[in-house]
């Protein structure tokens, strides 16, 4: 008997390709899975810095998982990545601004990080979506 072999080929690409690098998925390659995807709310303090949230990943003890995530201001409608900020304004004389930037994701053995910085003078509530990979 023959293993199951899930693959999706790239656009122009054939799914009996031998080439590796001609899929944007193929199951019998280590390319990286979604383990465990949660969202999480937190309340960022006004006018605060380095403001870091955690959160169990309830993996295995000593696994310390790869973490990614998104963020997502509550009042807003678009998503920002860790080392990015909210962009609130946008214009050809405006630039960018956001007043909240996420700073990084990280995790150890038990919990996963977020760490954000608040310049708004009022409190700001915010979603955040991650995916632990494997």
């Amino acid at each position: 008997m023959t293993q199951q072999v899930i693959k999706v080929a790239k656009k122009g690409k054939s799914a009996h390709s031998l080439d590796p690098n001609d899929f944007v998925f193929h199951s019998s390659y280590n390319t990286f899975k979604i383990l465990k995807e949660g969202t999480k709310t937190i309340t960022l303090s006004a006018s605060t810095n380095n403001q870091t949230f955690s959160e169990a990943h309830d993996l295995a003890p000593f696994t310390i998982p790869i973490v990614t995530a998104f963020a997502k201001r509550d009042s807003a409608s678009q998503v920002f990545a860790p080392n990015g900020f909210d962009v609130e304004l946008w214009g050809a004389k405006l630039g960018s601004a956001g007043d909240v930037t996420f700073n990084y994701v990280q995790a150890d053995k038990d919990n996963i990080y977020f760490n954000f910085d608040n310049a708004k003078g009022t409190t700001v509530a915010v979603t955040i979506r991650y995916f632990i990979l494997g």
